[in-house]
């Protein structure tokens, strides 16, 4: 039962699961690998580390509360999903279009580097793919490259390396999470729609509708 397990934890884990419970229902993607800027190599996330090692206390809190936690070894990424399909976060179409790309780009540097998650691609070699898949015919304003990325880093899907979001140079960390948050499926609803984008204001509602919690 919850309330046992969680008495067995110290004051100090208590406080870390605490913490992590916020922080996922706040990101909906935790994940191992991350990029630390300061000492500019990848680590080991400690958060991920803990929920982990608590993954069935967490679980048990989390059901309570309508969602199941699941956990991805291979790719080591642990994500939440409502169990009543509530909480999706809307995502814009700009961002939505991004997202795509950024899927893109991480499957086709994936089988350049195979063994290694750790994708990073430049702003610059995003807006390329934007282009080259038709989605825009320039280069976007930077205020909607700021704003996709962001929206796309505060749920653990990317991270930035050093630089502006806007600036072309800048590095950008695709995280494996991103194969969780627009599925196969929704990348061929999306394909369809990026095909007949000059054509539509809109992206199809459903396909905005990514596999993202909002807090």
């Amino acid at each position: 039962m919850f309330v046992e397990k969680y008495e067995e934890l110290t004051d100090g884990e208590k406080e870390s699961f605490k913490r992590a419970v916020s922080l996922i229902l706040a990101k909906t993607f935790i994940v191992n690998r991350i990029y630390d800027r300061n000492q500019k190599n990848f680590k080991s996330n400690p958060d991920y580390r803990f929920i982990e090692r608590n993954i069935e206390l967490f679980k048990e809190y989390l059901d309570i509360a309508g969602y199941n936690l699941n956990k991805d070894s291979n790719y080591e990424v642990i994500y939440l999903e409502n169990q009543f399909g509530y909480n999706k976060k809307r995502l814009d179409k700009n961002t939505t279009i991004f997202l795509y790309a950024l899927r893109l780009k991480y499957e086709e540097e994936r089988e350049k580097v195979r063994l290694n998650t750790d994708i990073v691609v430049t702003v610059s070699s995003i807006i390329d793919t934007l282009r080259q898949v038709g989605a825009y015919a320039k280069k976007p304003a930077d205020a909607d490259i700021k704003s996709a990325l962001s929206n796309l880093i505060n749920f653990n899907i990317i991270q930035k390396g050093e630089g502006k979001l806007e600036e072309p140079s800048t590095n950008i960390i695709i995280l494996p999470s991103i194969l969780f948050a627009i599925t196969n499926e929704k990348i061929t609803k999306l394909n369809e729609s990026i095909k007949n984008i000059e054509e539509s204001e809109e992206i199809d509602e459903e396909n905005e509708d990514i596999g993202v919690d909002e807090e």
